[in-house]
């Protein structure tokens, strides 16, 4: 009899399990804490190992480019920290924890401490490229934050010195490791935004992890973010990364390349000003002998040595520009002269004048209203009468309606 339902491959149960896995969030990346087991390193560069606690072991396998960047041996029977994410081994369908990092358990909580606070401060921006300053290319003033004895700071007055002699220094001097080391970088720090420095330099020489605990705490990190002049951080050596790098405006490899990077070197500022100033001569030359030229063209000219057959033309033009002119206005003078006569014979067609000469009479009463019909005067009243040419006044003896 067969089976009800699907029926799944092995490979299909164990794409199911892969699936499953890569949805559970807490198993994509997580620290794991066990003794070291089974370690072997593969002539690949892979690391091959079990982590296992006092009832369980899982198979792990960490990869050549993350193994690359380990500072330590694993070895059997090691305590450590693992961070990375579970997988599934396709092939034997077995679980396995893929690791990134390796932390000794004896450092691996202040690690999981600073890697914790790492991630809290990218969160808020303090390492983002886009707040970071540009470094001024030729400072007014350096200020230094850091021991007052020792090579870092002769390194950078000399470094300094030697590019830009006469570089004005200020230095706080500040405790670089200790108890007092957090406190007293910061008010370096806070120091130098009221400095006159255009930028400042935090610096220390190599040392431990605990040597460079300092520059790995919040209060510089928050300082550094918070100060008003761009920061070169110069902490331990060129493999050390401390949040102080990370915030900082700019990252040096030593106090020396820090130095090197405050500062240009005068001489070429000077060179270059005087490659400058000889090109601005040479144009400025170059510009006056054009200017002679043009000035020599001009004064042998024949407008200036001859100035009537320059203007012998142009009068001619202007003459035969008034004729025209004179033309035109005559013209329109002529078109308008008979406009008005041809609007005067229409006038005087209309005109009660013209009427009055055949014969006609225009009759006023005494108070000046035309007399259009014999009802508007009575007999014995007195009408004004204008003729062609001439009026007389006549009095009414008799009318008639019709």
């Amino acid at each position: 009899m067969l089976p009800s339902g699907n029926v799944y491959s092995v490979t299909q149960v164990a794409g199911l399990i892969q699936a499953a896995i890569h949805q559970a969030p807490e198993l994509a990346r997580l620290w794991v804490r066990g003794e070291i087991t089974n370690y072997k390193r593969h002539s690949s560069g892979h690391l091959y190992l079990s982590i296992k606690d006092t009832e369980t072991v899982i198979r792990a396998v960490m990869f050549r480019g993350h193994a690359g960047r380990l500072n330590f041996e694993p070895a059997n029977g090691q305590d450590c920290f693992f961070l990375g994410y579970v997988g599934l081994y396709p092939k034997e369908t077995q679980l396995q924890f893929y690791v990134e990092k390796i932390l000794p358990a004896g450092v691996g909580e202040e690690a999981m401490a600073l890697e914790a606070l790492k991630k809290k401060l990218n969160a808020q921006g303090y390492f983002a490229s886009d707040r970071k300053r540009q470094i001024p290319n030729l400072p007014l003033a350096v200020g230094v934050v850091s021991s007052p004895t020792g090579a870092v700071i002769q390194d950078i007055q000399k470094v300094l010195w030697r590019r830009y002699p006469g570089m004005p220094i200020y230095l706080f001097p500040a405790a670089v490791q200790g108890k007092e080391a957090v406190d007293s970088i910061v008010r370096g720090l806070q120091a130098m935004a009221h400095a006159p420095v255009d930028v400042v330099i935090l610096a220390r020489g190599g040392g431990s992890a605990e040597d460079l605990s300092a520059f790995n705490s919040e209060q510089v990190a928050d300082a550094l973010f918070r100060c008003i002049k761009p920061v070169i951080s110069a902490v331990g050596h060129e493999t050390d990364v401390t949040l102080a790098d990370l915030v900082a405006d700019l990252r040096a490899a030593t106090p020396s390349m820090a130095a090197e990077l405050a500062v240009p070197i005068k001489q070429d500022l000077l060179r270059s000003l005087e490659d400058t100033a000889l090109r601005l001569r040479g144009s400025l030359l170059r510009n006056l002998d054009r200017g002679n030229e043009r000035l020599q063209r001009a004064g042998g000219s024949t407008v200036l040595v001859q100035p009537m057959r320059w203007l012998d033309p142009r009068r001619d033009q202007l003459l035969r520009l008034e004729e025209r002119m004179l033309l035109h206005i005559h013209r329109i003078i002529t078109e308008k002269q008979n406009l008005i006569q041809k609007e005067a014979g229409r006038l005087q067609a209309l005109s009660p004048l013209a009427t009055l000469s055949r014969g006609y009479a225009v009759c006023r009463t005494e108070a000046g209203d035309i007399v259009l019909k014999s009802s508007q005067v009575q007999i014995g009243e007195k009408m004004q009468v204008r003729l062609s040419e001439g009026s007389l006044l006549c009095q009414v003896t008799e009318r008639s309606v019709r």
